[in-house]
């Protein structure tokens, strides 16, 4: 079982790796997350911090979102159209 967790973990950290490769990655990244919605398929979102000075506490926020098809080493990012 842990094997294989440690399996889907590269693999969502392979996945965001080729998508920063495609788009820039923010300067306030608070974490990448790839999801297998099925096959080869991936939801990716990427998370930003933000400081919110009215209620003064640190907010994390999706603030980009992608569909993705992985093909081996190739990711096509399916939306939105880049």
């Amino acid at each position: 079982m842990k094997a294989r967790e440690g399996q889907i973990r590269r693999q969502m950290h392979d996945v965001c790796d080729l998508v920063f490769k495609q788009v820039k990655k923010p300067k306030n990244l608070e974490e990448c997350r790839a999801i297998n919605v099925y096959d080869n398929k991936y939801r990716v979102n990427i998370y930003t911090r933000s400081h919110d000075p009215i209620w003064d506490i640190d907010k994390v926020r999706i603030t980009q979102s992608y569909f993705c098809r992985l093909d081996g080493d190739s990711l096509t990012i399916v939306s939105p159209k880049i």
